[in-house]
C-alpha cells in the first residue's frame, strides 16, 4: 500500500484555429443594445475576450491539455513527465508506464492505495481521466476521479484543511505552504503557466510542478502527524 503524491499543469487547447473559433462566436455583454456600441466592442474588445475565454479552457478537460505531471511515491524522489510538443497522449502513456514500472524491495508491483494532492478531488484527478478519454489512452492504473474528498482512495490537502463547507480559512497551496513555514511559489504560479509555455519555458514549468508535489507531500505529512518527514 503506497501513497502517490500528484499534481498536473494544464493549458488551453493548442488545436489550430482554437482562438479563431471562439472569436467567431463571441458575444458582447447582454447589457449592450445600441448597435454603434456593439460595433465598437467588437472592434476594440472582442479579441481580448476571445483570448480570455480560450485561457479558461485550461480548466476544462474536454478542451484543455496536460503539459506536465509531477508525482512521488511515498517518501521517494519527485518525478516529472512533461512534453515540449503536441504529443499529449505520449505524455500520458509515459506517466502510466513509469508508475507501472515501480516495484517494492521484494520486486513486487507497487499497489497505490491513496492519491494525494492539493484540490485533486476538485480538479486534477478528473481532468487526467477526461484527457485519457478524449485521447483514447486507456489508463493502466485506476484513477479515482469519482472519489469523494473523504474517501480513503484520496487525501486532498485543500479539503482536509478547509473542509467542504463555508470555512473561510486559507486554502491555496501557496498560502498554506507559507503558513507552515515553506517557501512560496516564486516567480511562477498557475496563472502564468500558459505564458511560460508560449515562451518555450517547459523545463521551468516542470520544476514548478515538482515543487508543488514537494509542498503537497509536506502538507500531507504534517496533517497526518508524520513530523519526521516534513519537507
Amino acid at each position: 500500500m503506497s501513497i502517490l503524491h500528484f499534481d498536473i499543469e494544464t493549458i488551453p487547447s493548442q488545436a489550430d484555429g482554437a482562438v479563431e473559433a471562439i472569436r467567431e462566436n463571441i458575444k458582447p455583454p447582454a447589457s449592450m443594445s445600441v448597435q454603434a456600441t456593439i460595433d465598437k466592442w467588437y472592434a476594440e474588445k472582442a479579441d481580448d475576450a476571445a483570448n480570455e475565454q480560450h485561457r479558461k479552457q485550461s480548466f476544462d478537460g474536454a478542451l484543455g491539455e496536460i503539459i506536465s505531471i509531477a508525482w512521488a511515491l511515498d517518501d521517494g524522489p519527485v518525478n516529472v513527465n512533461y512534453r515540449s510538443d503536441d504529443n499529449e497522449a505520449g505524455l500520458l502513456r509515459s506517466f502510466f508506464a513509469d508508475i507501472n514500472d515501480l516495484t517494492d524491495k521484494y520486486g513486487q508491483k507497487v499497489h497505490i492505495s491513496t492519491w494525494s494532492g492539493h484540490y485533486i478531488t476538485g480538479f486534477d484527478l478528473r481532468f487526467l481521466w477526461q484527457r485519457c478519454v478524449m485521447l483514447g489512452v486507456r489508463p493502466t492504473i485506476h484513477i479515482p476521479y469519482e472519489a469523494k474528498p473523504w474517501d480513503s482512495k484520496v487525501f486532498d490537502t485543500k479539503v482536509a484543511w478547509t473542509g467542504t463547507g463555508q470555512y473561510s480559512g486559507i486554502g491555496s497551496l501557496d498560502a498554506l505552504s507559507k503558513a507552515f513555514g515553506m517557501e512560496g511559489k516564486g516567480d511562477i504560479d498557475g496563472s502564468k503557466v500558459y505564458d511560460y509555455w508560449l515562451d518555450g519555458r517547459i523545463e521551468e514549468i516542470a520544476e514548478y510542478n515538482k515543487q508543488d508535489v514537494v509542498k503537497c507531500r509536506a502538507l500531507y505529512n504534517k496533517m497526518n502527524f508524520i513530523t519526521e518527514r516534513i519537507v
